[in-house]
């Protein structure tokens, strides 16, 4: 029932922008969903919605499986229990065209509401309070993000395993791509809420102590710190990696 909401939102920001000329094409993925659920998304698609059901179990690949099927020049992720604001999509959409180089953005402000209340504030890494080493010890921006398709095709989620230990895939993501060059940015101006759940993928993650899984970021990070390039192959990063978290 949870849906209904975000549907609002989403069809309220796709409004938005489509008064401001732009198409938007509507995916849904369904990953292992309820008969209600996909009720309730039928009943309440104003829009031509194209509706994909799949049985994964995983966040990251229901993504990557999204982005594959997208037809969009961009692409925005909204989890069926999230709220878009308005002007999300078109402020996100024009950001995105100023730029030439590949750059994932973030809404400048996130309110969290449910079981927990805060105001999250993204950071962006062009600014001079950005702190790169932060980032393996916190995440710094929400799995809602906007940015080419192309971006995310050549960057894949890293995949969610629990029962290994591994999960976070949009932190671990946020710092996969940085080590690949791609900037992560905010759009002035816009924002999200986000319901904290008492049962949730994310509470899931903590209560096995789960990690990001292990990634170039660190140690390509230390490596620039030392004026010393990166190396070309990724894979003796992961290893490396693995070994100092180990």
């Amino acid at each position: 029932m949870l849906a209904k909401s975000s549907i609002a939102s989403l069809v309220r920001s796709i409004a938005h922008a489509e008064q401001s000329g732009f198409a938007v094409e509507v995916l849904v993925i369904l990953d292992r969903s309820e008969t209600v659920t996909r009720q309730v998304i039928s009943d309440h698609s104003s829009y031509q919605f194209r509706i994909v059901e799949t049985d994964f179990g995983d966040p990251a690949r229901a993504r990557n499986y999204a982005i594959s099927q997208a037809k969009g020049k961009y692409v925005a992720f909204l989890d069926a229990d999230d709220l878009w604001g308005v002007n999300w999509l078109t402020q996100a959409t024009l950001a995105a065209q100023s730029r030439h180089d590949a750059v994932i953005w973030h809404p400048e402000v996130c309110v969290y509401f449910g079981s927990a209340h805060h105001i999250f504030v993204h950071l962006d890494m062009e600014e001079p309070d950005f702190c790169p080493s932060g980032l393996m010890i916190e995440n710094y921006w929400t799995a809602l993000s906007f940015g080419a398709r192309e971006v995310y095709l050549q960057n894949s989620y890293p995949e969610t395993d629990l029962k290994a230990g591994f999960g976070y895939e949009d932190w671990a993501w946020n710092m996969l791509t940085i080590s690949r060059g791609v900037k992560h940015k905010i759009v002035s101006g816009t924002g999200h809420a986000i319901r904290r759940r008492e049962q949730s993928v994310s509470r899931d993650t903590l209560s096995v102590q789960a990690v990001p899984r292990p990634n170039p970021y660190l140690v390509a990070y230390l490596q620039s710190k030392q004026n010393r390039p990166p190396p070309i192959s990724e894979a003796p990063l992961d290893m490396e990696l693995a070994d100092d978290l180990s």
